[in-house]
């Protein structure tokens, strides 16, 4: 179950409204996030699993613009088998840009789809706003010899 875990590769279609003067009020962009899983716990609820996780990764923003390049991302989250069969996922990211200024995404998903919203931030991110969906395209793919769940979703759109 921990390739559930990567229901938190965020995104596409986000929407976003900043208020910043070096940054536009609504804008539309691509962006990829890249993260690894540095703490996974799982447990059995009778026939039901049951996960706790966090994510640390950044994000780039494909075209090289300001909004999502080279941010900090961790995320932290629950994941409940009780769906018959569906995995349900939960939890909420941060991401934090060079001057230390986040933004804040919760997300929610059944299966590898889920949505999450943009609900604020600190610094020059005060008053984003936003909502979006995200796939998850590459489950339990990317291997490596700590065995710990990684992934990668790219050109994640936002507007």
């Amino acid at each position: 179950m921990s390739s559930r875990i990567a229901a938190l590769a965020v995104a596409s279609l986000l929407p976003i409204a900043v208020q910043a003067a070096d940054l536009p009020k609504e804008a539309t962009d691509s962006f990829s996030n890249i993260w690894v899983s540095t703490i996974s716990n799982s447990m059995q609820q009778g026939a039901n699993p049951f996960l706790t996780y966090e994510l640390n990764g950044i994000t780039q923003n494909d075209a090289g613009g300001p909004m999502f390049n080279l941010l900090g991302l961790r995320c932290v989250g629950m994941g409940d088998g009780r769906g018959g069969g569906e995995f349900t996922d939960r939890g909420t990211c941060p991401y934090t840009d060079k001057d230390g200024d986040h933004i804040f995404a919760p997300y929610t998903s059944k299966g590898w789809r889920g949505t999450y919203e943009v609900v604020g931030g600190t610094g020059k991110f005060v008053g984003i706003t936003g909502a979006g969906e995200y796939i998850i395209n590459n489950p339990g793919q990317i291997k490596s010899d700590d065995k710990r769940n990684r992934g990668f979703v790219s050109k994640l759109s936002s507007h």
